[in-house]
């Protein structure tokens, strides 16, 4: 199997989905994504670190890489509204079922908001 990094898509670049497909056609096999929102990363860190999925959060600004991670992975999911994804794509997220998984369990307007609740 061949493993190739997943690089998030921004505006205005190809996506590496057109690079993979065209290395998987020369070499005959399917690669294997590494990064957001596949678990292998996060199961690597568990197994590592010893971590409880329940008792840990992944925080993220991207709801289909950061938080859809979270949630293949069984963790809580907390969105800092700073980034690409606003409260108002997540209630649109809402509504389809299609795209549950990248609801955040928990947002913030920002990752600076979480130390104070972290102290109480």
């Amino acid at each position: 199997m061949i493993r190739v990094e997943a690089i998030v898509l921004t505006a205005g670049y190809t996506g590496t989905g057109c690079f993979v497909r065209s290395v998987e056609c020369a070499v005959g096999r399917k690669a294997e994504v590494m990064g957001k929102p596949e678990p292998h990363m996060f199961e690597v860190l568990r197994k590592r670190h010893n971590l409880r999925p329940e008792r840990t959060v992944m925080v993220g600004d991207r709801c289909n890489t950061d938080i859809l991670l979270g949630s293949n992975c069984g963790l809580h999911t907390l969105l800092v509204l700073t980034g690409v994804h606003q409260l108002e794509d997540v209630r649109h997220m809402v509504d389809d079922p299609a795209l549950h998984k990248q609801v955040p369990q928990y947002y913030l307007p920002s990752l600076g908001h979480l130390l104070p609740l972290l102290s109480s």
